[in-house]
């Protein structure tokens, strides 16, 4: 199943997105993960996103295009992902329907988080991330099984320094002006489910699931 998981932040789609991952036996796709991946590397594409993050400049829906294209033309990819951050803009959800097509592939849904932007000021005030694996936790809403532990490695867990209000109120203010475009975009192909992200992860998970498994919707 190709899966597009999109939601303002602090909505849960990278917790949503992790769980579906491991329920279809598909990657999760991370846009955040991809860029941080290739900062590592020394090609053509990395020296020149390297460079863009370096000067403080946004990085051009081309280089990301790329960046993501070579991510999923990989063997894992072929039966499915779930790509959790991307596409961000109607020019990036054309260029990902290209790719898909040059691989014989399409998008099967694109699932929407909703949750009220004054619930996601307070989620992200307790979101928790692992320092060596970059999983993501919540204190109140999806607390690790140790506090200040990471589930998965062991690693200690932190805050990131943007969780506040001032940069969240911005990333929010981004989001509606570039994002949701997106989200017509999908509508318009009949792509879209939304789903109520202000409940608990697992009733969350059921509902995409069911909106998943169904025909229409």
């Amino acid at each position: 199943m190709f899966i597009v998981i999109m939601g303002p932040p602090g909505s849960g789609k990278g917790t949503q997105a992790k769980i579906l991952s491991e329920t279809y036996n598909i990657p999760h796709i991370s846009s955040g993960d991809i860029f941080r991946q290739a900062m590592t590397l020394n090609d053509e594409m990395s020296i020149e996103l390297k460079k863009a993050i370096n000067q403080g400049h946004l990085v051009s829906d081309e280089l990301t295009n790329k960046i993501i294209a070579r991510r999923l033309s990989q063997k894992d990819c072929q039966s499915g992902f779930v790509l959790d951050g991307y596409p961000r803009t109607v020019s990036q959800a054309k260029a990902l329907d290209t790719m898909l097509k040059d691989n014989n592939q399409k998008i099967d849904r694109v699932v929407n988080l909703y949750v009220d932007y004054r619930v996601i000021m307070e989620r992200l005030k307790k979101r928790l991330f692992c320092k060596s694996c970059g999983s993501s936790y919540n204190s109140v809403t999806n607390p690790p099984k140790s506090s200040g532990i990471c589930d998965q490695c062991g690693s200690e867990l932190y805050t990131r320094t943007d969780d506040n209000s001032n940069t969240v109120e911005e990333r929010i203010e981004v989001y509606d002006k570039v994002t949701k475009p997106v989200l017509e975009f999908y509508s318009k192909k009949g792509l879209l489910c939304t789903i109520q992200g202000n409940v608990p992860v697992e009733v969350a998970t059921k509902s995409i699931v069911d909106c998943l498994e169904e025909k229409s919707f």
